[in-house]
């Protein structure tokens, strides 16, 4: 049996813990809660060829007049998830106050700037003005003498009847297949293969609302930057991260005409009904257009022969991909040869009580540009 003093000692500990848990227990958040648009999107994103390949979160809290976005991205890659690592950072932008706050979570800290952004201090702008002597970074051997052009492109939508639920969501799949045919000065052709799988879920009056809030933030944020409204409702089946990735790419072998055209799908995305909740995508390149000429014989043989060289010829190819004998063959092979690989997937997007706190930096950050 324990005397009295280990008994005391043993209940002063006990009670000392209690004071200790309580003392550092979270205050509760007693501000208003009022019903906000909150979604959540996963990007997986590989690089181009594998460079800098990551996977992000975005999460947005909305409400007509101010929007918070928490973003958490991190390296995947062998080296990239040394080099990157994860980092987080937090904006909040208050249209009734016309400001802007940028968190940063691992300093504890906040700058505050108006909706335009803040003022760059005269010395800053000195140093980022580029000087106009600045030589230009040197091109590739042949870069600047070959261009592609556009040959011929076929886009093709179609339902495939097949179904399931992602994360909640009730999702049907639409299959798109993208071909476009390049050629160079020299006749050699290359083409350009993009496969999106696309699952969409009927517009619900849950999801209807959140939506609605969104777009009534984003027509409020553009009056107050004079600026028009972004179009939500244009059907767009790339990823606009992933567009510019692709357009990126192409670039130094593209006007700018042409890259334009390049990934233009015409009424063909009218097919595609509904929300999409889980888009991936798919893109490889295979010929010799543009290639070495030690590189263009090493591919001839494999890639050349197989090409469409006519608008009739490339429909040819992508209904190939709806024969369902064919399809995983073709994806694998796509899968196989791919230079970039991109998926979006909706984790969530409703309507939800929200606290107040949540659109103001936390009371134990400081603010880092006072002014």
């Amino acid at each position: 049996m324990l005397g009295a003093a280990p008994r005391l000692a043993l209940l002063t500990l006990a009670v000392t813990g209690c004071s200790s848990v309580e003392k550092f227990r979270e205050t509760p958040d007693t501000t208003p809660q009022r019903p906000t648009a909150v979604m959540e999107v996963k990007v997986v994103n590989n690089g181009i060829k594998g460079l800098v390949p990551f996977e992000g979160t975005t999460r947005t809290w909305t409400r007509a007049d101010m929007q918070r976005e928490n973003e958490t991205v991190k390296g995947t890659g062998t080296f990239t998830r040394f080099i990157v690592g994860t980092t987080e950072d937090a904006k909040i932008a208050r249209l009734d106050r016309k400001l802007v706050w940028t968190l940063d979570p691992k300093a504890k800290t906040y700058t505050e700037c108006p909706l335009k952004g803040c003022a760059v201090p005269v010395a800053e702008k000195a140093q980022e003005k580029k000087p106009e002597e600045a030589p230009k970074a040197a091109a590739q051997p042949g870069e600047a003498q070959c261009k592609l052009k556009i040959a011929s492109s076929a886009f093709s939508v179609k339902q495939s009847g097949e179904k399931k639920s992602i994360n909640g969501f009730d999702a049907e799949q639409y299959q798109v297949a993208w071909l476009v045919t390049l050629t160079d000065p020299a006749a050699r052709k290359t083409s350009s293969t993009l496969v999106v799988n696309v699952w969409t879920t009927p517009y619900t009056q849950p999801l209807k609302e959140a939506m609605a809030i969104e777009q009534s933030y984003a027509k409020n944020l553009a009056a107050n930057m004079l600026a028009a409204a972004a179009n939500t409702s244009q059907k767009k089946v790339v990823p606009e991260d992933a567009q510019r990735m692709i357009e990126g790419y192409m670039a130094r072998y593209m006007t700018a005409a042409d890259r334009a055209a390049f990934l233009k799908a015409g009424k063909e995305l009218d097919k595609i009904k509904g929300y999409p909740v889980l888009t991936e995508l798919t893109w490889s390149l295979a010929g010799e257009a543009c290639a070495a000429k030690e590189e263009a014989k090493a591919d001839s043989s494999e890639s050349g022969s197989s090409m469409p060289s006519s608008v009739s010829g490339a429909m040819s190819s992508v209904a190939s991909w709806f024969t369902k004998k064919k399809t995983d063959e073709k994806a694998k092979e796509i899968a196989d040869a791919a230079i970039l690989s991109f998926t979006v997937e909706v984790k969530s997007h409703q309507i939800d009580p929200v606290n107040d706190s949540m659109f103001v930096p936390p009371k134990n950050y400081a603010l880092a540009n006072p002014k």
